[in-house]
C-alpha cells in the first residue's frame, strides 16, 4: 500500500471527522460575530447609561443647592420679587406700559 492510497483511505474513511470540524469551526466564528455585535451594543448602553447619570447628579446637585438656599433670607426675597412680583417694605413697583399704534 502506498502512501497515496493509505491518504485517500484515512480521508475517505474519516470524512465525517473533517466535516465535523468544519462545522464547529463555522459555528465558533458565527458565535465570535454575535458576541461582538453584543459586546459593542451593551457598550454603547453603558456610555447612554453613564452620560444620563451624569445628568441626573448634575440635576440632583442644583435641586440641592436650590433646597439649601431657601434657608437664606435674601434669596427668599429674591424669589418672591422675580416670581410673585411682590415688592418690599418701602419700595415701589414700577410697571411700563407699550402702546400699540
Amino acid at each position: 500500500m502506498t502512501f497515496q492510497t493509505f491518504a485517500q483511505c484515512i480521508f475517505i474513511q474519516s470524512w465525517w471527522v473533517i466535516a465535523f470540524i468544519l462545522i464547529c469551526a463555522i459555528i465558533y466564528e458565527h458565535g465570535l460575530k454575535k458576541r461582538d455585535t453584543l459586546y459593542q451594543q451593551l457598550t454603547e448602553q453603558w456610555l447612554s447609561l453613564q452620560k444620563e447619570k451624569q445628568e441626573a447628579l448634575h440635576h440632583q446637585q442644583n435641586l440641592q443647592l436650590q433646597i439649601n438656599s431657601q434657608s437664606d433670607l435674601a434669596w427668599v426675597e429674591l424669589t418672591l420679587m422675580k416670581g410673585l412680583g411682590l415688592v418690599p417694605e418701602g419700595e415701589q413697583k414700577v410697571y411700563f406700559y407699550q402702546e400699540n399704534h
